[in-house]
């Protein structure tokens, strides 16, 4: 996606990708039948639980991907269980940059279940009132009826865009088409 010339858009500007790893980057079903990037690698991630004991993890990346969506016009935030340690171990491994934000749980939840993301994301939505992409795999088990997250993005005054891929093949080149439209209209058709 190639931006028309003129000075560089402030990334604090930019509409924001909420950002999920597993189901997401993560393909950890994978299904190369449903997959339409053809570079995922099975990596092995050992994170030191701070107590002397290493958790081991086996995830599924593509780089291809997250050099894609590194390239979105969009300030990219993380919202995924693996909080912190997905800048740390996931960025490198699928091309996308270090630094990036991170969504953290309430001290007072079990962090490997997701629930907690639809609080963080509502709350850094209004705090920071601009147009989003929101991308879990989970995003249809956050809530239910009017608490869903569907039903609340859908009563935004702020335009949005849910996709919760298929975690057999994780983002696939549509997902990233729509998100692209996406940023695009919202940004006046410049991107």
């Amino acid at each position: 996606m190639s931006r028309a010339a003129g000075p560089a858009p402030d990334r604090l500007s930019l509409p924001t990708v909420f950002l999920d790893v597993d189901g997401v980057l993560n393909a950890f079903r994978f299904d190369m039948e449903h997959a339409s990037f053809g570079d995922f690698t099975d990596h092995e991630i050992t994170i030191d639980d701070q107590r002397g004991f290493g958790r081991k993890f086996d995830v599924c990346l593509s780089r291809t991907m997250g050099e894609r969506i590194a390239s979105l016009e969009a300030t990219i935030v993380w919202v995924t269980t693996w909080e912190h340690h997905a800048d740390t171990y996931i960025a490198p491994l699928c091309g996308l940059p270090s630094g990036l934000g991170v969504l953290t749980s309430p001290g007072d939840v079990d962090t490997w279940h997701g629930t907690w993301k639809l609080d963080a994301v509502r709350r850094a939505v209004s705090e920071d009132p601009r147009p989003f992409v929101w991308v879990d795999d989970d995003l249809d088990a956050f809530g239910s009826g009017s608490d869903s997250a569907r039903r609340w993005a859908a009563d935004l005054p702020i335009e949005n865009l849910l996709l919760s891929p298929d975690p057999r093949a994780g983002l696939t080149h549509v997902h990233l088409e729509a998100i692209e439209a996406f940023l695009e209209q919202v940004s006046g058709g410049t991107a």
